[in-house]
């Protein structure tokens, strides 16, 4: 993928993405489009778009009511959650993987080096290395507060980096990162065309919006999500992390209640690019756990001809620690 310089944005787009910061951003809005989205193909039921806006008191949005048989009943104590999860990132095609992935008991990232530009691979590696040299190991406040935090200073240093080795000026990364906080709310962070997802009782709900040229012509009504699918700007993003101060702004914040047995999903485009939605929803539904998850959809990507590297992060959310170690995967592994 490649980002668009302001030059080159084509005339059909009069907008720009929307700047969100920080945990004032609801995205209610893109949660119901990805919902009706879900009505159109069948996989989500009319009468789970009546709770798709509903906020609970400390500010996160409540997901619709997927009948998740393990979650617990409506208004009573959330347990303390973790997270349990299993990554793989391959190169797929490309001689290298510029693709970088981070799990542990509270945190997940998916970031996906920009390719055309010099340093892809050490732009993913860079921000993710930083996530985990964070140390994140408990939430106890908004969880998108400590994102802003940890999405701030990992884009600082590809910024230092970049001062202290000019000829790295212009890498970049996509960014999908999650953080969950031990009374169930799971705060994301998204910039770029990575993107996170959630199934609950077989149900799969995407999380995110990407941030690329085809999504802002989809917006515009000037395209067809079909359409998307085989657009020569099917790759080309509007907003990445560059290590400047400016690409703050394009970083979208939000916050989500989960409960255990829900199952999460955060993944390149590698994976998104060859696999339509079906044969996600239907891997995550029938693998026993998140390891045989994560290598059963980067398998049948690379199957289905990925054209890119592949970074696939599978968690499952509950109510005991599993994992006590900050594991990373692709190119921040090989630094």
């Amino acid at each position: 993928m490649r980002t668009l310089r302001t030059a080159e944005k084509p005339r059909i787009l009069q907008h720009e993405i929307p700047a969100f910061r920080g945990p004032s951003f609801s995205p209610s809005a893109q949660l119901l489009a990805a919902i009706v989205q879900g009505i159109r193909d069948g996989e989500l039921e009319e009468d789970d778009v009546n709770a798709s806006s509903t906020k609970s008191r400390n500010g996160a949005t409540e997901l619709p009511d997927l009948g998740s048989p393990l979650g617990p009943p409506a208004g009573t104590p959330t347990p303390q959650l973790f997270l349990s999860a299993a990554a793989r990132s391959v190169a797929g095609p490309r001689p290298d993987n510029q693709d970088s992935g981070l799990t542990s008991a509270t945190l997940l990232a998916v970031a996906d080096g920009v390719g055309g530009h010099v340093g892809g691979a050490t732009a993913s590696a860079l921000v993710v290395r930083s996530l985990a040299d964070g140390r994140l190991t408990r939430v106890d406040g908004d969880p998108t507060v400590a994102l802003e935090r940890m999405v701030a200073a990992a884009n600082q240093r590809m910024g230092d980096v970049c001062a202290e080795m000019p000829g790295l000026t212009g890498m970049a990364t996509t960014l999908t990162a999650a953080v969950l906080s031990g009374d169930g709310r799971l705060g994301i962070a998204h910039i770029g065309d990575s993107r996170a997802y959630l199934l609950r009782r077989g149900r799969l709900v995407t999380l995110t919006r990407d941030h690329s040229v085809v999504q802002a012509m989809i917006d515009a009504g000037s395209l067809t999500a079909d359409q998307a699918w085989t657009h020569p700007w099917r790759a080309v993003l509007l907003a990445a992390l560059h290590g400047r101060d400016d690409d703050l702004a394009a970083v979208e914040f939000a916050a989500f209640r989960v409960v255990p047995g829900d199952r999460l999903l955060l993944c390149s485009d590698g994976l998104w690019g060859p696999l339509p939605e079906e044969p996600i929803r239907a891997g995550l539904v029938t693998a026993a756990d998140p390891t045989s998850a994560a290598r059963m959809l980067a398998d049948a990507a690379v199957a289905a001809r990925a054209t890119d590297n592949v970074t696939v992060i599978v968690a499952d959310v509950c109510d005991r620690m599993t994992m006590t170690a900050i594991s990373v995967v692709g190119a921040a592994a090989a630094i």
